[in-house]
């Protein structure tokens, strides 16, 4: 089975933080609180408005090595040995090449593949690839895999899916973010996202799996992507069944909004 995932964020005290892993009992237990009555982003506005107010940091009061330990359980706990896991970037966050390559050697897997995301060593100086080449099997910026998806009623794929027609094996894209499009129109992207990263977004408008976003949902910015990011499925990869599932309901809802 080939399962995918993106933003681990290993060493990263503020995705930590946001993801609820602090090192103070009582302030993780308000804060859970709050992401549980009030959702995300309320959370996550309180959190910021804490570190503030208390002139402390984000690293001060986050509990990396939980956050590390919780990733990468997630993924040991989904992912056979050998199986294929593919991250989507953003694998670590300003820590040592060492410290990573021990994150990514405690994963069970032996088919690693990884997408680079704009916090990797290698975004923008591809030689550092080398620095992972015993680890994973493939790197690339973007990366079209064959996958068993639903045949769209029209190319464009704004018809229904056809219901009479099995799936069938067509590309679908990988990258670490949305497809240059969204971030045109700014959906589903980050504010500075088409300022800082167009050059690096897909181009494609067809079938995509990325992550970057950190949305605590998988809907794609249209019905033929989806996002595998951690945030949006519990802290665990997701296989490629789920997201065939997924892609072909996403279409089904949109062609009967249409």
């Amino acid at each position: 089975m080939r399962y995918f995932t993106s933003d681990t964020h290993f060493g990263h005290p503020l995705v930590s933080v946001l993801r609820g892993y602090l090192n103070n009992g009582r302030l993780r237990a308000e804060y859970a609180q709050i992401r549980a009555e009030q959702g995300d982003e309320k959370a996550h506005e309180w959190i910021k408005s804490y570190v503030k107010e208390n002139q402390t940091s984000f690293k001060a009061i986050s509990d990396v090595e939980a956050h590390e330990n919780a990733a990468i359980e997630g993924i040991n706990a989904t992912v056979g040995r050998d199986d294929e896991l593919w991250l989507l970037g953003d694998i670590s966050f300003r820590c040592t090449v060492a410290h990573t390559l021990d994150c990514l050697r405690r994963i069970n897997c032996r088919h690693l593949h990884m997408i680079i995301g704009n916090h990797d060593r290698n975004f923008r100086l591809r030689f550092n690839d080398a620095l992972y080449e015993d680890v994973f099997e493939t790197i690339d910026d973007y990366r079209e895999i064959g996958m068993e998806l639903p045949v769209l009623g029209d190319a464009d794929g704004s018809a229904a899916v056809q219901n009479t027609v099995q799936n069938t094996v067509q590309n679908v894209g990988l990258s670490h973010f949305p497809r240059l499009a969204a971030m045109i129109d700014g959906h589903g992207v980050w504010p500075d996202d088409l300022a800082k990263f167009a050059d690096d977004a897909p181009t494609t408008e067809s079938w995509l799996i990325y992550g970057h976003t950190h949305q605590p949902t998988p809907d794609g910015t249209d019905s033929l992507c989806v996002n595998i990011g951690m945030d949006a499925w519990d802290m665990k990869p997701v296989s490629e069944t789920q997201i065939v599932e997924w892609l072909t309901a996403a279409n089904r809802k949109a062609a009967q909004t249409n």
